[in-house]
């Protein structure tokens, strides 16, 4: 006689992790590095503090490198939001294609006479 075949199907007991595509995914890897590299620029501040030069120096390419960044984000951020106001306002599409068979693209100038 065959076995009796189950009632009750195996399910998991707990449900599958949905990525979230909001929340940035951070490994503990990833905080222990942040957190070392903030240890290394407490003591390069604490030195600094004392008097040590070379502390200070590299506070000052720390900050200088700090507020490149901030501008470079900013300015790309400009530059994104204008992007974002003119898109769809403005048909950047040509007519014809300048690839297809015997046609020339559009001139833009016309060309000049030779003189003789």
């Amino acid at each position: 006689m065959p076995d009796p075949e189950p009632i009750i199907t195996p399910t998991p007991s707990i449900q599958p992790v949905i990525r979230s595509r909001v929340l940035p995914r951070i490994s503990f890897r990833m905080m222990m590095l942040l957190t070392a590299m903030a240890a290394v620029l407490a003591a390069v501040t604490r030195a600094a503090g004392n008097g040590a030069i070379f502390a200070k120096a590299v506070l000052a390419f720390v900050g200088v490198l700090a507020v490149f960044t901030a501008m470079a984000a900013l300015a790309f951020l400009v530059s994104w939001s204008v992007a974002r106001m003119t898109i769809g306002r403005v048909d950047q599409s040509r007519q014809g294609s300048p690839f297809a068979k015997d046609q020339l693209p559009p001139q833009l100038l016309k060309p000049r006479e030779k003189e003789i």
